[in-house]
This record gives structure tokens, C-alpha cells and sequence, in this order.
């Protein structure tokens, strides 16, 4: 009752398990845990493992494999052959808080995770939705991670039996709290690669930066020298244009007066023929009037002629009429009788037939209240009896489980006696086999002697064998370093090249180095916003090395000229320059660009002299397409070997060419040198070239690389092998040494163990006593519950009777069912027959309804028809007189009709003739007014001309000076001063030659940049060095954690083992004590009477034992909330496994365990047990007991 008691204080940290629609668990089920250990059982293949499938699931498990599936979907109830399968599963854990174990402010934490069909899936931590990172930040380092031994499974235990020293550390790490630095560490290292490779970059740009700053410094010089040129030319060149301005507006201003005086005269003309044309319509609408009112006339004249031939008609008719009147009458009178008759016999059938339609409506009125009552009584005829029977069964099936349990009971009991009754013949065995283990040390000893002497020699042979081996290896080692240090200088020459060719191409694809006008026109080209765009003028010839500085000068600032299909595209291109003000740019258009060569005889001349290479065209290699531009620029410029060469070729041509050197040095027509010298620079033909050189250097450092790298892995396999032969010999020397070691301490041990006999024979003695103590308890146990057995049998065997009495009884009502059964039947045949019978009465008045109406119709018209007739015969019809006189009446209307008409005619003549006149006159006057037309036409085409070429000049000032004409005022200008110093300019301008117009803000860029990319590499260098002390103090921290908790279980282990065992001795080594954060650990065992060896020479169950031995250790050292041990104990006989379930019940208090297990020794110390049974196929079921409450039951 204490130890009850005691648990019951303890904190229940793993409370509540919910699994829904997880694997084998098509329903929802919870399982309630409670403090101490909690055991689940069942038969094989019930599901009992699917329980801890699911919290591994829940805990963040993200390997199908790992839950014996395939795929995630996997592990959502397929259905059985009584189920249909479940769209998602779910799985809810629960955990108790109170103590502050994670870093939440909540008492009770719900971890649930959701995976459905469709692949979705979702985790919550307390109702809200949250990431997998998060629930295993939560659990890292508390004893639920990955690598923690909260889960433990058999195939875990194996696991850290043959898995290598080294892996087995990884659960040393998690008790030791390292973890979590492990992955700090690896982020560290990641970021420190990530700064190494950023910092590596910021040194190569650096680089590209200084040699960019140099020649841009020169550039930015030059361009404010054409600055200042540009300036002047432009105010001069404003004053030309205001000039023209000033000059068009007055002609414009002279031709308008004149298109003005036209346009009035125009107006005046337009107004008259207007006035004509309203009076033609007015004429043409009084003649449509004059043909209506004709037609009209002639209409009516149509109708009269019709209406006298009509009133002739009724005349001849009247005659015939009179003598058919009689028969009419007669006839009328006939067909009236005859209706009325009819109407009266279809009147007396309708009444006949509502008669037997209420008839027949009351009869299945009837027939519908029988047919309820019958069904009512079939509803209610085996209800009672059927539920008494459901009670009895349920009865019955308690009886059956409770029946059941004490049989279980029972042999358990015996299972229990017969245990006993085996430790019995065990203690008798064991007392014999300790007499004979007794005589057998004396042998021993002596055989351990000789195995001694063995041994040490075996040692001296083998250190010889390791002393050559490692001289072997040291030679190896040392051709292996050498080569591993040409291979790394290979490394870094490849990383180095690859990292220029990186900022190479970067800076080519960012067009870099060009103006920025130029820039933009790429990148719409690139992004397909500009069409017609062929490209830069250095991105489209290419040249051989030796000519690359000449062909640079020789292009000068034309490199970055940009060749245009058509005129039409550079226009295009000119104005989205405009639009987003980015800049200008020049473009070299492919359908107007025309060649430029050199005469033959300057090239004939040329060629005979030394020192001459060529022209630059012929020197450079492009498309056929673009020969023409190439041409243009490059045709007529001679490349010659040195200066001295260039000047002998210039005087042979009267310096009427530019001529380029080798070196860049440029004799200019007309005689003028340009030359010097300046620092190594990348320009854009250089960055082309130097990109191609790149990408060949790393073809071939690639080939060397796989060569040395080839030397290098021959080299490293031989080290290995002769890596492989030391270690062999080194496990042979310590396994060799650990013989010798295990047979001096087996020596030493065999008078220990001689005493030990004799103390264990008494304590055998003392066992004894005790089975057969326990054995009488069982005994009396056995009777009681045999009794209690036989009491329910015949309580089962009186509800089964009683079933079979009302399971007849239901069989007699089943009989009396069938009658009314068939009496309901035959109700609804008839009411079927009467529903019919009422649909045809229904049918049939509806039919005399629709004759009684047509009837009524008939005898109506046949009245009318008769009240005419009638009407004829007492003279109500015209006589042939008054015919007469209304034909003549007709004849007479006729005739002044025509007479009408004939006037109507004239009247229509007269108005043709004046339209007709009215329309000769507009027709002159409208070639009056072309003729008018034709000139203001002429007039405005040319008005129109002076405004255009008034718009060039406004243009011109607004695009290129951002002025209007409107905003000039000069008071007096020298034209010809002006257009000369326009002149001036220009030619000053040509012979400064190309320059950057952006080189003054982009040299300030880059200025700029270089002083932010210095601020970035001293920022990269300073956090180079901060995560290389992180990762200093990391390392640090993690050997003292390591060091600490090994030592903790080191010691813990000892005594473990040896309660566990019930004596020998174990420990834990370190394969590499020098190096504490990648050493491994070996296990070392003596169990009871055998020598101490390293843990894979012990048997099956011993060595399952030592992992338990270890796994208690750790939890000792670093208790875990709960741990859940699946079937560990199975490699255990009897006798240890009651050593493992008294361990946990001592170590319970401190954590929380879930065993699932079928030894009975385990199911005894459970406090509560949880059965799976699988009575429907494919599904688990849940059953609970708690042992603790059976026992007090039966104790009481």
C-alpha cells in the first residue's frame, strides 16, 4: 500500500496517447498512463507495435522504412474486408509539463501529428500549427531526440551491440547534452565555408576593381576635356539653331496668311453651294410629295374599280340565294335537334361517373387504414422479446469474459506452480553442478598456466609483424602527403582560375565596363524588349592574341558601338534611351552602313613595304553579316609592327591613314601621334579573350587533377591496405593482451570463486525454503479460482437456456409474421386495383367534360347560322335594286379618280424639270470649289514642309539641349563665327577620339565600391575569425559534457552490471582517449564465472543484458521523462528477465516506462496492462487492466 502510495505522488509525464485511423487502428482509441511502468501484450501480428509506431510517428519520425512502410501515406488504415479505408490518421500525445522540462508556459503540452491520402500533412503543438523544426528543437537534448534511448527496441539493443565503436558513441552524446552543439557546429562550419567562399569572391572583385581604377581615372580625364568641348559646341550650336528657328517661323508665318486668305475664299464657296443644296432638297421633297398624293390616287382609283365589281358580284348572288333559303332552314333545324340530344345523354354520363368514383375512393380509403394497422402489427410483434434476448446475450457475454479471465487465472497459476516446481529441480541441479565446478578450479588453474606461456609468445610475434608494418606505412604516408600537397596546389590553382572566371563572367554578363547607355540597350536585348538588336561591336569580332592591343586602339571607343539590322531598329533604340533617360548610345546600322578599304594602289604600295602586317579588318575574325560594319571601322586602318615601321608607312601614303601599332601607338591622318604607356588593365577585348584562355586552362587543369587525383587514390589504397594490416595486427595484439590479462586475473580469481561456491550453496538452501512456501499459496490460489470456475459455468450454462426458450418464442412470432405479412400483401393489391379503377373514373370525366363543351360550341353556332337565315327570309338582305344603284354609285366615284390623276401628272413634270436645273448649278460651282481645293492643298503640303523642318529644329533643341525655340533671346548673332567655332569643336572633339561619357560617375562608383568592398572583406575576416573561436569554445564544451557523463556511466555501469548479473564485472573504454569528440567506446564484460572480454564474444542473452545493464546506466545518469523498452527482454531467460522487471520497478519512480512484452515476468511488476487483440481482421482493439486493483480484489 506505501508503494501505491508513493507512486501515486509521483508527476505523470507521458499522460495520454490518442491514435486514429494509424495503421491497424481503423477506430479511435486513448490510453491513459500512469506512473511507473505501463506493459502492452497481445499476440503476434495484433498491433501491439504500432503503438510505439505511432509515437515515434508523432515524435517527428520522418522515415517510412523506420515505421515498416514504404511511404508516409503507408501508415493510414487501409481497410480490411469489413472496412473501408480512412482518409488521414492522426496521432495526439499528450505530456505533462509541471516540472518545466520544455521551455513553454503551459502545465500540459499536445503534440498532434495529421497525415491524409492526398500526401498533405500537418503538425500541431497545443492546437496550433507549427513545423517539424519545432517539435524537434523542442525535444533536442531532453531525452526524446532522434538518436535518444526513450525508444528502445529490440532491433535498437542489437543495434548497439554490433554496431562500431564509434557509432556507439552517439548515444553517449545524447545523454551527455551534446547534441544540440554537434548541430551548432555543423551550422558554424557551413556559415564558415559560406564566408571563406564569400571573402574568397570579395579578394577576386577586389582585384578586377584595382585594375579597373587606373584607366578609368584617365578616361574620367578625358571625358571632362570633351566635356568642356561639348559645352561650347553647344551654346554655339543653340544659337545656329535659333537662327533657323527665327527663319522658318516667319516663312511659316507668311505661307499660313496666304492658306488663310484660300481658306475664306473656300468658305464663301462651300456656304453657296450649300445654300443650292438645301434648295435642291426642298425641290426634291415637293416632287416626292406630288408622286405620293399620284400614288394614293391611283390606289383608291384600284378600290373603287374593285368595289363596283364587287356590288355587280351581289347582285347575281342575291338572285340564286332566294331560291335556297328553305332548304337551309330545314337542314339548321336538323343538326340542332341532334346536338341538344347528344348534350343531354353526356350530361347524365358524367353524373354516373362521379357516382363511382366517390364509390371507389371510399373503398381504398379503407383498404389504406387496414394496411396500417397490419404493418403496425408486424413492427411491434418481435420487439420485446427481441430486446429481452440482446440482454440475455449481453449477460451472457459478460459471464463468458469474466469465465474466461479466471480460466486465464488458472493458468497462470499453474504456469506459476510449474516455475516453482522447476526452481526446485534448479537448486537441485545447480547444488550438483557447484560440487563439480569446485573440483574443477585446481584443473583450471594449471591449464591457465600453459595458456599463459602461449600467449606471450603469440605477443612477441606480433609486435615484430606491427613494427614492419608501420615502417611500411610510414613510407606510404609520407609519398601519400607529398602527393596530396601537389594535388591541393592543383585544387587551389583550379579554384583560383574558376573563381576569375566566376567574376569574369559575371562582369559579361552584367555588361560591365560598358557605357551605360550601351548597357541598357543590352540588357533589353537580352530581355527581348528591343528587337533588331545585333549587338556590341566587341561581342561580335573576335582576333587572335597578338593583335588584341591593336585591334583595342584601332576601335577605340567604337568597341562599344552597337550594330542595328536596320536604320528603322536604331531609331527604335534611340528613342528607349530617350523615354527612360539612360543615357546615349551609338548605333551602327546594317542596311545603311557602307565599307570602307583601302584604295588598291595605297594597298599594293603598302604591301611592298617592311614593317606592314595588314588592315585591322583583315586582321579580326567576324560573321559575313557583319563584314560591312567591320569594314567601316576597320578598312581603312593600317596595322604596322612598331612605331618606327608606322611612320615609314605614313610618309609612303602622305599620312592620308590612321596607322595602329602593335603596342597601341596611333599615327593619325594628318600626321598627329598618340602613344604612352600605362598599367595592366582588363579591358573588354582583354576580359573576351582572357575568358576563352580561362575556360582552356581549366580543360587542361581538369586532366591534371583526374591524373592526380588517380596517384593520389592508388596511393590512399595502399595506406588503407597497410592501414587495414596494422589495425588487424593491433586488434590481434589487444585481443592478445586482453587474453593474457583475462588469464592472470582468472588465476587471481579461482580462490574468490572457491568461496563463492560455498556461499551460494547456502543461498540455495535458503531459496528453497521459499519455493516451497510459495508453491502452498499457489496451491490454495488454484483451488479457489477452480471453484469460482465451475459457479460460472453453470451460471453460463442457465443464461444459454434461457436464450434458447425466447429464441423460440421469436421463431412462433416469426410464423404469425408471415400471415399478416400476407395479409398486407393482398391489401395492397387491392389498393393498387382501386387506385387504377379511380384514375380510369377520372380519366372518363374528364373526357365527358371536354364533349359537353364542344357541344355547347355547336349548338351556339348552329343559332347564329339559324337567326341569319331567319333574318334572309323575312327580308333583312338587300334587294337586286338597291344593288343597282350601289354599283352605279362605284362607276361614278371611278371616273373622277382618272380625271384626278391626269392632273397629278402635270404637276409631277413641272418639279422634275426645276430639280433638274438646281442640279447643273451645284455641279459648277463644286469644280470651282476643287480647283480652290487643289491649290490650298498645295499650299498646306508646303506650310507643312516649313513646320517640319521647324519641328527638326525644335526637336533637335529639346532633345539634345532640353530648350525651345521660345525660350532663346539673342540679341544679335554671327552666323558665320558661329558655324565656324561649331567647326572648331567638332574637329577638336575627333581628335580626342571616343571617350566614356560615363567614366567620371562610374570611376566615382567604383571608387566608391572598392572603399564598401574593403569595409566587406575586413567585416568577412573579423566574422571568419569570430566562428573559428565559436566553434573553438563549441569543441571545448562538448569534450567536458562528454568527459563529465562517460565518466557518470562509466560508473554507474560497474554497479548495474553487476546487480544485474548478480556479480563479474564490466567497463567502458575509450578507443582514442587523446581525442574525446570522435573516440569510440568498447564494452567490456565478465559475467559470473567467465573471463572479462569485449562484449562480442559473450552469448546471445548476455550480451542483451549488458546493453540493458548500459541502457539503465544512462537513464541513472540522465533520467529521461519516459521510456518505452519494445520487447527487449527476449533474448532473457526466466531468471534474468525477473532481474530486468525488478529493475524497473526500482528505477520506476524516476522515469516513466512502456514495455511492450510477452514474458510473464515482465507482465508481473506492471502496474497496469494494456491488451491488443485483433478480433476483426485487420483492426486492433484495446483492453486495460490494472493489476494493482486486481490484486487488492483478490487479496480481499
Amino acid at each position: 500500500m506505501d508503494a501505491d502510495n508513493r507512486r501515486g505522488e509521483l508527476i505523470v509525464f507521458l499522460k495520454r496517447l490518442e491514435i486514429a485511423g494509424f495503421k491497424s487502428f481503423a477506430e479511435k482509441i486513448h490510453i491513459d498512463f500512469v506512473p511507473g511502468v505501463t506493459a502492452i501484450v497481445g499476440p503476434n501480428g495484433s498491433g501491439k507495435s504500432n503503438i510505439i509506431d505511432a509515437i515515434r510517428w508523432v515524435l517527428g519520425e520522418q522515415s517510412a522504412k523506420s515505421l515498416r512502410g514504404s511511404k508516409m501515406e503507408d501508415v493510414i488504415f487501409a481497410g480490411s474486408d469489413s472496412r473501408k479505408a480512412v482518409n488521414f490518421a492522426e496521432v495526439t500525445l499528450i505530456l505533462d509539463n509541471t516540472q518545466n522540462l520544455f521551455p513553454l508556459d503551459y502545465t500540459e503540452i499536445s503534440v498532434t501529428r495529421r497525415v491524409f491520402r492526398s500526401g498533405d500533412s500537418a503538425y500541431l503543438l497545443n492546437g496550433q500549427t507549427c513545423r517539424l523544426k519545432d517539435i524537434t528543437t523542442l525535444f533536442m537534448d531532453s531525452g526524446l531526440g532522434k538518436e535518444a534511448f526513450s525508444i528502445i527496441s529490440q532491433g535498437r539493443v542489437d543495434e548497439i551491440l554490433n554496431s562500431r565503436a564509434d557509432e556507439r558513441r552517439n548515444v553517449f552524446d545524447e545523454a551527455a547534452g551534446v547534441l544540440k552543439y554537434k548541430t551548432h557546429k555543423q551550422q558554424a562550419e557551413h556559415k564558415l565555408f559560406e564566408t571563406t567562399d564569400n571573402l574568397d569572391r570579395v579578394l577576386d572583385i577586389l582585384k578586377e576593381i584595382d585594375d579597373r581604377l587606373v584607366p578609368l581615372e584617365k578616361e574620367a580625364g578625358s571625358a571632362r576635356k570633351a566635356s568642356n568641348l561639348r559645352s561650347e559646341l553647344r551654346e554655339a550650336d543653340v544659337r545656329l539653331l535659333h537662327h533657323d528657328a527665327s527663319t522658318l517661323q516667319q516663312q511659316i508665318s507668311e505661307k499660313a496668311a496666304v492658306v488663310k486668305n484660300d481658306e475664306t475664299e473656300q468658305r464663301k464657296i462651300s456656304d453657296t453651294l450649300t445654300q443650292y443644296e438645301n434648295d435642291l432638297d426642298i425641290d426634291k421633297k415637293v416632287l416626292m410629295t406630288v408622286e405620293l398624293q399620284l400614288d394614293e390616287f391611283q390606289n383608291e382609283l384600284i378600290k373603287q374599280t374593285a368595289e363596283a365589281e364587287k356590288w355587280e358580284g351581289r347582285r347575281l348572288l342575291s338572285v340564286e340565294k332566294t331560291r335556297n333559303t328553305k332548304q337551309q332552314v330545314e337542314r339548321i333545324r336538323q343538326e340542332l335537334q341532334s346536338a341538344e340530344d347528344t348534350q343531354r345523354m353526356a350530361k347524365d354520363k358524367h353524373r354516373a361517373m362521379q357516382m363511382k368514383q366517390k364509390t371507389a375512393q371510399h373503398e381504398l380509403e379503407e383498404v389504406t387504414k387496414e394496411s396500417k394497422q397490419v404493418t403496425a402489427m408486424l413492427n411491434s410483434s418481435l420487439k420485446e422479446t427481441e430486446q429481452q434476448i440482446e440482454q440475455l446475450k449481453s449477460v451472457y457475454i459478460e459471464r463468458l469474459n469474466e469465465e474466461a479471465t479466471v480460466r486465464s487465472e488458472i493458468r497462470h497459476v499453474e504456469e506459476r506452480l510449474q516455475g516453482e516446481k522447476s526452481s526446485t529441480e534448479k537448486i537441485t541441479v545447480q547444488t550438483t553442478l557447484l560440487s563439480e565446478r569446485k573440483q574443477q578450479l585446481a584443473k583450471e588453474q594449471q591449464e591457465k598456466n600453459e595458456q599463459k606461456k602461449t600467449v606471450q609468445k603469440q605477443l612477441d610475434e606480433l609486435e615484430k609483424s606491427a613494427r614492419a608494418c608501420q615502417q611500411q606505412l610510414t613510407e606510404e604516408e609520407q609519398r601519400l602527403s607529398t602527393q596530396q600537397q601537389i594535388l591541393q596546389k592543383a585544387l587551389r590553382k583550379q579554384s583560383e582560375m574558376q573563381g576569375r572566371l566566376r567574376a569574369l563572367e559575371s562582369l559579361e554578363k552584367d555588361f560591365s565596363g560598358f557605357y551605360s547607355g550601351v548597357k541598357e540597350v543590352l540588357h533589353a536585348k537580352k530581355q527581348q524588349r528591343i528587337q533588331g538588336i545585333e549587338g556590341a561591336v566587341v561581342e561580335l569580332i573576335k582576333t587572335e592574341p597578338a593583335y588584341t592591343k591593336a585591334i583595342e586602339t584601332a576601335l577605340g571607343g567604337a568597341m562599344q558601338h552597337i550594330i542595328t539590322t536596320t536604320e528603322h531598329d536604331a531609331r527604335r533604340a534611340i528613342g528607349y534611351l530617350k523615354t527612360k533617360n539612360f543615357g546615349r548610345a551609338t548605333f551602327l546600322p546594317m542596311d545603311i552602313l557602307k565599307p570602307r578599304e583601302l584604295p588598291i594602289n595605297s594597298r599594293h604600295v603598302l604591301s611592298q613595304q617592311q614593317g606592314f602586317i595588314g588592315t585591322a579588318f583583315e586582321l579580326i575574325q567576324t560573321s559575313a553579316a557583319y563584314e560591312s560594319v567591320a569594314k567601316n571601322l576597320l578598312g581603312q586602318t593600317i596595322i604596322a609592327n612598331d612605331l618606327e615601321a608606322a611612320s615609314g608607312l605614313a610618309k609612303t601614303i602622305g599620312h592620308r591613314y590612321r596607322i595602329v601599332t602593335l603596342d597601341g601607338d596611333i599615327i593619325n591622318a594628318g600626321g598627329s601621334l598618340t602613344g604612352g604607356g600605362a598599367k595592366g588593365q582588363t579591358t573588354l577585348f582583354s576580359r573576351k579573350a582572357e575568358l576563352e584562355t580561362l575556360t582552356n586552362q581549366l580543360q587542361k587543369m581538369d586532366e591534371s587533377i583526374q591524373q592526380a587525383t588517380a596517384q593520389t587514390s592508388e596511393t590512399r589504397n595502399l595506406v588503407g591496405a597497410s592501414l587495414h594490416l596494422r589495425d588487424q595486427l593491433r586488434v590481434k595484439l589487444e585481443e592478445t593482451q586482453q587474453k593474457k590479462s583475462i588469464i592472470h586475473a582468472s588465476l587471481q580469481e579461482t580462490e574468490m570463486e572457491l568461496r563463492s561456491v560455498d556461499m551460494e550453496i547456502s543461498t540455495i538452501e535458503i531459496g528453497r525454503t521459499d519455493t516451497v512456501s510459495a508453491e502452498k499459496q499457489l496451491s490454495t490460489k488454484k483451488r479457489n479460482l477452480q471453484t469460482r470456475h465451475e459457479v460460472l459455468k453453470s451460471e453460463l450454462q442457465e443464461t444459454l437456456e434461457k436464450l434458447e426458450g425466447l429464441e423460440r418464442l421469436v421463431e412462433n412470432r416469426r410464423e404469425e409474421q408471415q400471415s399478416l405479412q400476407k395479409r398486407l400483401h393482398d391489401l395492397q393489391q387491392k389498393s393498387a386495383v382501386l387506385k387504377e379503377q379511380n384514375a380510369y373514373h377520372s380519366s372518363s370525366i374528364l373526357e365527358t367534360i371536354t364533349q359537353i363543351d364542344e357541344l355547347e360550341l355547336t349548338i351556339s353556332r348552329l343559332q347564329e347560322e339559324q337567326h341569319y337565315v331567319q333574318e334572309f327570309v323575312i327580308g333583312k338582305e338587300l334587294t337586286p335594286e338597291e344593288i343597282e344603284k350601289q354599283s352605279q354609285q362605284a362607276n361614278d366615284t371611278k371616273r373622277h379618280l382618272q380625271q384626278t390623276i391626269e392632273i397629278e401628272k402635270a404637276k409631277r413634270v413641272q418639279q422634275a424639270t426645276r430639280v433638274r436645273d438646281h442640279e447643273e448649278r451645284i455641279k459648277m460651282i463644286r469644280q470651282q470649289a476643287g480647283i480652290i481645293s487643289e491649290r490650298l492643298n498645295t499650299l498646306r503640303i508646303q506650310l507643312s514642309r516649313l513646320e517640319t523642318q521647324f519641328e527638326t529644329v525644335k526637336d533637335r533643341l529639346d532633345e539634345e539641349y532640353g530648350l525651345r525655340p521660345n525660350e532663346l533671346h539673342f540679341e544679335s548673332l554671327d552666323i558665320p563665327l558661329l558655324r565656324k567655332t561649331v567647326e572648331d569643336c567638332k574637329q577638336q572633339l575627333a581628335i580626342i577620339g571616343p571617350v566614356n561619357p560615363n567614366a567620371i560617375q562610374e570611376f566615382e562608383e567604383v571608387s566608391e565600391r572598392h572603399e564598401f568592398l574593403q569595409s566587406q572583406r575586413n567585416d568577412l575576416v573579423e566574422a571568419k575569425n569570430t566562428l573559428q573561436e565559436a566553434m573553438a569554445e563549441m569543441d571545448q564544451e562538448m569534450k567536458s559534457r562528454f568527459e563529465t557523463t562517460f565518466e557518470a556511466i562509466r560508473s554507474h555501469f560497474r554497479r548495474v552490471f553487476k546487480d544485474m548479473f548478480g556479480g563479474g564485472e564490466a567497463d567502458l573504454v575509450l578507443t582514442d582517449p587523446t581525442n574525446l569528440l570522435t573516440t569510440g567506446i568498447d564494452i567490456m564484460a565478465r559475467p559470473p564465472g567467465k573471463k572479462l572480454q569485449n562484449l562480442r564474444l559473450l552469448s546471445g542473452g548476455e550480451r542483451a543484458l549488458t546493453v540493458i545493464s548500459l541502457l539503465f546506466s544512462i537513464l541513472e545518469v540522465r533520467p529521461v521523462p519516459f521510456c518505452i523498452l519494445d520487447e527487449v527482454e527476449a533474448a532473457l531467460d526466466e531468471a534474468n528477465v525477473v532481474r530486468y522487471s525488478n529493475y524497473l520497478k526500482k528505477v520506476s519512480d524516476q522515469t516513466q516506462f512502456i514495455v511492450i512484452t510477452h514474458r510473464k515476468g515482465t507482465m508481473e511488476g506492471a502496474d497496469v496492462l494494456y491488451g491488443i487483440t485483433m478480433q476483426e481482421s485487420g483492426v486492433s482493439k484495446l483492453l486495460s487492466v490494472k493489476l494493482s486493483e486486481v490484486a487488492e480484489e483478490i487479496s480481499s
